[in-house]
């Protein structure tokens, strides 16, 4: 993993909403060297419901883009999914 040591990181795995993407998250977090990376360092690790929202095509586009717009710019984009679409891991 330090190979690439991304800035962000969206963790959205087919099939599990929130709740259950904050559950199996010790597959990644327990991984040797996860604690290096920029993006865990830096608090830019984020956790979706991609169930809902990234791993299907449909009308749940727009709200995706506005889900990764808030991740990535929490500065300029508020449009209320945090919680709900999304929340970062800490």
């Amino acid at each position: 993993m330090l190979e690439h040591d991304p800035e962000i990181i969206v963790v959205m795995p087919c099939g599990f909403d929130l709740a259950r993407t904050r559950k199996e998250m010790p597959a990644l977090t327990n991984r040797p060297d996860w604690e290096k990376l920029r993006a865990v360092r830096n608090r830019s690790v984020f956790l979706t419901d991609g169930n809902q929202f990234f791993n299907r095509p449909g009308p749940r586009l727009v709200e995706s883009l506005e889900i990764l717009a808030e991740m990535f710019h929490p500065d300029r984009f508020h449009f209320g999914h945090e919680g709900r679409g999304w929340r970062r891991l800490g």
